[in-house]
């Protein structure tokens, strides 16, 4: 077993699926990187998939894999084309990956998402309040999209009002919403300090 914590939404998220036993598919849109939050649910028995569409964080997620002696099965893919047929999995989820898709593309995935779920399968998703540091109305791209730069790179960042994201599940039942509040120090090394937790069940 991998010694680690991992983000308690995770935790929450797995409680849920506890209660709702569909099948054992697990899949992380957004699942490369040195850290992948995939190994959490690999440790607790699921059979994992992911898609990222960065070759770096798929090479990161290998040479992590091959550190620790597990398969997470992570391969290149893009979540508003999600690479797998539909109802292929009982679970879903996207762990602060989906705050760097426009709101046009942001319903997309979640699209996607719908067709690949099971039917009474979970999602979880993660997004930016308009209350996080990171959102600057002055700097808006289009309404509550923010283009940062960064070592010469730029970076799109979606924020949303309270409410704004309910609109975008309505072929889903919406199970838990949270608003999260960072007081003091980081989100996991995000540097974030609001974020919309929802968990869905498709309908």
């Amino acid at each position: 077993m991998i010694k680690k914590f991992y983000p308690s939404s995770l935790y929450n998220f797995l409680r849920f699926i506890r209660s709702n036993p569909v099948n054992a598919r697990i899949l992380d849109c957004g699942a490369g990187g040195p850290d992948p939050k995939l190994a959490f649910f690999y440790e607790n028995g699921f059979e994992t998939y992911g898609i990222d569409i960065s070759e770096d964080q798929l090479e990161a997620t290998e040479d992590y894999c091959k550190k620790h002696n597990i398969k997470l099965n992570v391969t290149k893919g893009d979540m508003r084309s999600i690479p797998f047929e539909s109802k292929f999995f009982g679970y879903v989820y996207s762990y602060l990956s989906m705050v760097h898709l426009s709101k046009n593309e942001t319903a997309q995935a979640i699209n996607e998402i719908h067709r690949v779920l099971k039917q009474g399968g979970l999602c979880y998703l993660n997004f930016l309040s308009k209350y996080d540091q990171g959102y600057n109305e002055k700097k808006e791209s289009k309404p509550g999209e923010v283009i940062d730069k960064y070592e010469n790179e730029e970076y799109l960042h979606s924020y949303y009002d309270d409410d704004e994201l309910d609109g975008y599940f309505q072929n889903f039942e919406i199970l838990y919403k949270e608003k999260r509040y960072i007081l003091k120090g980081k989100y996991f090394n995000t540097g974030r300090t609001c974020i919309l937790d929802y968990i869905v069940k498709k309908l």
